[in-house]
């Protein structure tokens, strides 16, 4: 029990990150701080996993690359612009049509847990991550087994209804429309983590 409330937490503390990321451009404070001991520690960490050493490694580079930037911020704000203002890639409709049970799943638990987001929008690509976080970190701290049980199952669903589908359609098009780097470099540490994470869900939690 112990090990799992662990694996959710850190799960939740990944997803949270990623969020963070995505929802909306980094001000300077946040950005400087892939220079600092704590963001190479965490980088570091997953990279000693294999199927996260190369993406890890690949976003490390792609962050020392913006702290070398003449504005950092004012660059990296317009580049998120680019991929994430109107038309948004943080519009799952447009990179894979949700089904009418996996909206309605979508709906039922921002009710049922709501997000710290402004925006409750159930396609937004932040919302579903930020969701994501809210189960696990939920998981771990329900004492009540069956109640962890039903939380681990909607994690399972929000995975493999939603995420598992647009993820990938993500990752490529922040590829191609990236031109710093930067984001198409986390969007691919995302899907390498998702990857790792649906199949802990679907194998390994109990």
């Amino acid at each position: 029990m112990q090990d799992f409330t662990i694996t959710s937490q850190r799960r939740a503390e990944l997803y949270h990150w990623f969020t963070a990321l995505f929802s909306a451009p980094l001000v300077d404070d946040e950005i400087q701080e892939f220079g600092g001991y704590d963001m190479h520690a965490f980088l570091n960490s997953l990279a000693t996993l294999d199927p996260l050493r190369d993406a890890a490694e690949a976003f490390r580079l792609q962050a020392d690359r913006v702290l070398q930037l003449n504005q950092p911020q004012i660059e990296l704000r317009e580049q998120y612009q680019q991929l994430f203002d109107e038309p948004s890639l943080l519009d799952t409709s447009s990179l894979a049509p949700p089904d009418e049970e996996s909206m309605f799943l979508m709906s039922i638990l921002l009710h049922q847990h709501g997000t710290r987001l402004q925006d409750d929008d159930p396609l937004n690509v932040c919302n579903q991550l930020e969701m994501m976080a809210t189960l696990a970190l939920a998981a771990a701290e329900t004492g009540d087994e069956q109640q962890r049980t039903a939380l681990l199952d909607q994690q399972r669903e929000l995975a493999n209804q939603l995420l598992l589908n647009w993820l990938p359609a993500f990752v490529t098009a922040c590829k191609q429309r990236d031109s710093l780097g930067f984001y198409a470099a986390a969007a691919q540490l995302l899907l390498a983590m998702f990857s790792m994470d649906i199949h802990y869900l679907n194998n390994v939690a109990q």
